[in-house]
């Protein structure tokens, strides 16, 4: 079986990588350079617990908030276009009680096994920088802590096994020197982990090249047409055409575009991110950080310090928003010490792709014999990579549903999917 994947972030690499370790031939197709996408400047945090939708009671009251302050963590850009407001139609449907709770019950059922599936990708072989210090959430405030605390009541009553500590007073800067001590306090959640998502999707890459699969880099795709027999030929922006037994579509929110010459709706949306790495002075953190009035997520990589936040909904521009990223930066440093950047690795803005209730879409396509879609993970690409690369692997490769992904199909959305028409 021959396999085209559209998309060089960790989500397509990974089905990438997992296809052709089990004996399939596959090529990667990216319009820009491996993870160079919205896996390039992420936190790179492997978390079960955080793997909730953002789709969720309160989420409209905190959406309309947005709209009136600049400084808020996620805003929302409104468009005049039927898809946007179908996007938002839908996300309003999503965020009642119901569904968001079945929505959470899918996300931790998946995201259960995600450092399973990171333990497999070491085992085998694929090299990338990882840590297990856990995931650190801090707070400011004392009710946002108590808060915090009974959520972890309800993710342990969905499965969630992991290790939990709390710290208050001086045992916070016992725990991590790098943060103030008149926080409120700390909830560790010691078995999470963290990645460098760039060294993740260059790992899987390296990988797949011993297994002797491709990646084409800078060549977008820009046609999929259907042949008879459930064959594809992928048309690309500089002259290629590759022909194909399956196509896999993890191009993130350009997944949208790329699909709907098809009939092929898929309620995606773009929701900008931005971020900044650097080296400084001062006492840096030793655990990844989620900064939780702020919403900023801060990891440290070796010597380095990334601070990373915003997500702005309908923002689909590729700009760096200097605003922005100093309100991600000055939010985050109000929780540390002394650390301080004095040296910008790298500044980076991306789109995270995100569904209309907040769940990636994961599954063939009704209608559209041998075409896969793997996208809308929103911010859990990292953490959901591996696991959704190994089981849509198992699924294309075996021709076999996997129940952990049931929930993830596109026609959840009762969206209508024209019959394709063979060339």
């Amino acid at each position: 079986m021959t396999i085209v994947v559209i998309g060089a972030g960790v989500i397509g690499l990974a089905c990438a990588y997992e296809l052709s370790d089990l004996g399939l031939e596959v090529t990667v197709l990216d319009a820009g350079a491996v993870g160079a996408g919205a896996s390039a400047g992420n936190a790179g945090w492997i978390t079960p617990f955080l793997s909730v939708p953002r789709a969720a009671p309160g989420a409209v009251r905190d959406a309309v908030r947005s709209l009136f302050s600049s400084a808020a963590p996620a805003r929302l850009r409104p468009h005049l276009e039927w898809d946007f407001a179908s996007w938002v139609m839908r996300f309003l449907r999503a965020c009642s009680k119901r569904r968001s709770s079945r929505a959470t019950a899918a996300l931790q059922a998946l995201a259960r096994h995600a450092h399973e599936h990171v333990d497999s990708l070491l085992e085998r072989g694929v090299t990338f920088e990882h840590h297990t210090e856990g995931l650190a959430v801090v707070f400011k405030r004392a009710a946002n802590l108590q808060q915090f605390r009974r959520l972890t009541d309800r993710m342990r009553s969905l499965g969630y096994v992991g290790e939990i500590e709390v710290h208050r007073g001086q045992d916070i800067v016992a725990f991590d020197p790098a943060l103030r001590p008149d926080l409120a306090g700390v909830v560790h959640l010691v078995s999470e982990r963290h990645v460098r998502p760039e060294t993740l999707t260059a790992g899987l890459a390296k990988a797949l090249a011993a297994n002797g699969g491709a990646v084409i880099e800078h060549d977008a795709a820009v046609r999929l047409q259907s042949r008879p027999g459930g064959k594809w030929t992928v048309d690309t922006s500089e002259g290629r055409q590759l022909e194909a037994d399956q196509v896999v579509v993890a191009a993130g929110y350009a997944s949208r575009a790329l699909l709907k010459p098809l009939g092929v709706p898929v309620p995606l949306e773009a929701a900008k991110g931005t971020s900044m790495t650097a080296y400084g002075r001062g006492t840096a953190p030793s655990h990844p950080l989620k900064l939780y009035e702020s919403m900023v997520a801060c990891s440290p990589f070796g010597g380095a310090v990334r601070l990373s936040g915003t997500f702005d909904i309908g923002r689909r521009d590729f700009e760096l928003d200097r605003k922005r990223l100093d309100t991600v930066v000055r939010e985050g440093l109000s929780y540390l010490k002394t650390w301080r950047p004095t040296e910008i690795d790298v500044e980076w803005v991306g789109h995270r792709p995100t569904t209309a209730d907040d769940l990636p879409v994961i599954g063939p396509v009704p209608t559209h014999e041998g075409l896969y879609l793997a996208t809308g993970h929103g911010t859990l690409g990292v953490t959901l990579g591996p696991v959704t690369g190994a089981l849509a692997a198992r699924e294309i490769a075996q021709r076999t549903e996997h129940a952990l992904l049931t929930p993830f199909r596109l026609d959840r959305f009762g969206v209508r999917i024209r019959t394709p028409e063979l060339v």
